[in-house]
């Protein structure tokens, strides 16, 4: 019986949802506007986050780069040994690093690095994860090892290529020229920020592509000893190096997260304004002063309605419209993000940088998401909905039916 009461009450409370049509329209498009926002935004703001991480697990512990005036400039060949030899360092390698491009318009990371070093270090992006091929050997010399993107990228191109280990693909270098490299290994990574159109070189063809002077290099790679405290690895380093700047793990994901991130709290203000709207909305629909809203409660206790049927009736209409409001600006989210490629969102929150991001943005769909999305979409219009609700309810019928 008592389930029964409850089913019929909800289906009362979809009846009054579909009879009062006006103000169902305007809160479900103030509700989906709110989702979708929410929704596209946390889908790429959870995106970055996780490849973030992924980057940090596939790099070293430490960075060290050089600062002059403020900006970073290359780093002497001095310096590796000065960081080689600072307690806790176990292995400090240096990078060359930058841009190019194959020919696809795309812009690609370049990376020398020193492969009898490098290779050493466990973990690192393009060592143990090689799906095919092998890795840089200390006298390559002109070979490179390729993310999986590069494939793709080459796969998706005009010409339509194949490329796989063996072949050969040319770079254009800062000064217009084309250099040849033969790819031996090919690795995957869960990074799309970072890995995914990697390109590892050794250091002497890695500076024939982006230019630099033979005895400096970007900055230095540092892996530290296991169980040595990482905050105080770095701050020996930063002691020893007046001019350097140490970024650790922490360092580096704070930094990348308020370059990629940072425009989110933006989009989560236009989204707390929407929100505020949904609740005001909530709030004049089952407001008190609405005669109709009065009325209606006036004739459900006088059949016989008591007050927390009616407080539940209204509850039912929030519940169903927040659900409802929620699952459709859900779905559009969904299909904006990861069909549409987010357009114009994904270029205001990830700037400059979307240009480098040839494997696409980085996205992630969670239970998380989902918990949010529908608990802003819910609880607001519910809470807004239960005390103009219990003000009706306790209202006496004759005094409403006898229009006082």
């Amino acid at each position: 019986m008592g389930l029964q009461k409850h089913s019929n009450l909800a289906g009362y409370a979809l009846g009054n949802i579909l009879k009062h049509k006006t103000k169902t329209v305007a809160l479900l498009i103030a509700l989906i506007t709110s989702t979708f926002l929410l929704a596209s935004t946390e889908f790429i703001r959870e995106g970055v986050v996780r490849d973030v991480n992924s980057s940090l697990e596939e790099g070293p512990d430490i960075v060290v780069q050089r600062l002059v005036g403020g900006r970073q400039v290359a780093v002497p060949h001095s310096w590796v040994d000065n960081v080689s030899k600072t307690a806790g360092v176990q292995l400090a390698s240096p990078r060359v690093w930058g841009y190019s491009d194959i020919g696809t318009g795309s812009l690609l990371t370049v990376m020398g690095v020193n492969a009898s070093d490098y290779g050493e270090a466990y973990g690192a992006v393009g060592t143990n994860i090689l799906e095919s091929g092998r890795f840089l050997r200390e006298n390559d010399t002109n070979r490179m090892v390729v993310g999986k993107g590069i494939v793709d990228l080459m796969a998706a191109s005009h010409s339509s290529l194949h490329v796989e280990v063996g072949s050969n693909l040319s770079l254009i270098s800062y000064d217009g020229r084309l250099i040849n490299f033969q790819i031996v290994g090919i690795f995957t990574s869960e990074s799309k920020i970072f890995s995914y159109d990697l390109i590892l070189t050794d250091l002497e063809s890695a500076r024939s592509v982006i230019g630099g002077e033979n005895s400096t290099f970007t900055d230095i790679a540092v892996w530290t000893e296991l169980g040595a405290p990482l905050n105080d690895v770095a701050f020996r380093l930063d002691t020893r190096m007046p001019d350097a700047r140490v970024l650790t793990r922490d360092g580096i994901s704070d930094s990348m997260l308020k370059v990629y991130g940072g425009r989110a709290g933006i989009i989560a203000i236009l989204w707390a304004i929407i929100l505020v709207i949904v609740v005001l909305l909530a709030l004049t629909v089952s407001s008190g002063g609405s005669d109709e809203s009065r009325r209606e409660v006036g004739l459900l206790k006088a059949l016989g309605f008591d007050t927390v049927d009616v407080i539940e009736i209204r509850m039912f209409e929030s519940t169903f419209v927040g659900l409802l409001g929620g699952s459709i600006g859900l779905s559009a989210s969904i299909v904006f993000d990861f069909i549409l490629g987010a357009p114009v969102l994904s270029g205001y929150l990830l700037g400059w940088n979307l240009l480098l991001l040839n494997g696409g943005i980085p996205l992630s769909f969670s239970p998380q998401i989902l918990f949010i999305v529908y608990s802003m979409s819910v609880i607001p219009i519910l809470v807004a909905t239960v005390l103009p609700a219990w003000r009706n309810a306790i209202i006496e019928p004759d005094s409403v039916l006898r229009g006082v």
